[in-house]
């Protein structure tokens, strides 16, 4: 009997429509959202609260001040749920070991 079973629903607001999801992690309660404006946001309760973390991902520039990126892909690694790449604009790709929760930024001079 599924008379047990309670679903919730609720409708969250993105900068623009959404183009990419990933679910992180051993549980796959971390949702990573890409929209189509390039922006990243992340859910650490499977999506009942979210945060704009687009502004985490930031590139240095030697003299400057450090600019945001726009998120091209989102690339989840196929053998652990808690790796994922963020290949954003200008060779701006920053890589997560722990579903999202910190990120590094990955040099790499070819395209990805």
């Amino acid at each position: 009997s599924d008379a047990g079973k309670k679903v919730s629903v609720k409708e969250v607001v993105f900068d623009s429509a959404v183009s990419d999801i990933q679910w992180l992690g051993a549980n796959q309660k971390t949702v990573l959202v890409q929209t189509s404006k390039g922006r990243l946001y992340r859910s650490k309760s499977g999506g009942d609260e979210w945060k704009d973390i687009t502004d985490e991902l930031k590139v240095d520039i030697p003299g400057g001040t450090a600019t945001p990126i726009t998120v091209d892909h989102l690339i989840k690694s196929p053998t652990d749920p808690n790796i994922v790449l963020v290949a954003g604009t200008a060779r701006s790709h920053f890589i997560s070991v722990n579903a999202g929760s910190t990120w590094r930024r990955v040099r790499q001079r070819s395209k990805i």
